[in-house]
């Protein structure tokens, strides 16, 4: 049986975000930071990871861009839904490792920051009013499985792949994937999960109710 996905709490005033670029709100146009687009379009919200050289993966600039989108979703009331994919072959690789080594000794103050901007966001995608639907193209591994699993629905490419990836590098998951995991595959499974960085095909996520439906 899959576990009942947790309840989306209402948006209060208390919630907190970085100031937004208001300019942003209203408009159908792409917002001008590369690594994230973003666009509405008939009150649905495109928003699309965008280093498709680099697999999407998050470096400081990517994660301040989708906490800046995220807010822009939360607060624009045009936005009725929220549509997040990944361009090029895959969603997304999770922390740009590379990036983490060229910061050098500034890497804890950078992961400092990239964590709380991310959870910051990925509270709003759980928290917003507009459904977020999350569309996986390829690979979703380590932060790209987090923000798959913080969707309201999941549609998965039969090319789909998930793997949790964290302690293949020495990290402990992050992104709230051990909120959610634990809440849709039951609590064994996804220590399995997440100590092994188990490959889960699309059939196998469906299966384990990860995805809603692969197309």
């Amino acid at each position: 049986m899959r576990s009942p996905t947790p309840r989306r709490r209402m948006r209060t005033s208390k919630d907190a975000g970085r100031p937004v670029r208001r300019s942003c709100w209203w408009s159908s146009r792409t917002m001008s930071d590369d690594s994230i687009l973003y666009e509405v379009r008939g009150g649905v919200a495109h928003v699309t990871l965008n280093r498709p050289d680099a697999a999407n993966a998050f470096d400081l600039e990517f994660v301040r861009a989708f906490h800046r989108v995220m807010i822009d979703c939360d607060k624009n009331k045009a936005v009725r839904a929220v549509l997040l994919t990944g361009a090029g072959k895959m969603f997304s690789a999770g922390g740009d490792l590379k990036f983490f080594l060229q910061a050098g000794d500034r890497v804890a103050s950078v992961l400092a920051e990239m964590t709380t901007s991310l959870h910051t966001a990925v509270a709003m995608m759980n928290r917003m009013d507009a459904p977020v639907v999350v569309a996986v193209n390829g690979m979703a591994a380590g932060g790209g499985m987090s923000l798959a699993l913080t969707g309201d629905v999941v549609f998965a490419a039969e090319s789909a792949r998930f793997t949790m990836a964290y302690t293949a590098g020495g990290l402990s998951p992050d992104g709230s994937s051990t909120w959610f995991l634990p809440r849709l595959v039951g609590f064994r499974r996804a220590k399995e999960l997440a100590l092994t960085n188990r490959m889960l095909g699309a059939a196998e996520a469906l299966e384990l109710g990860i995805v809603d439906r692969v197309v």
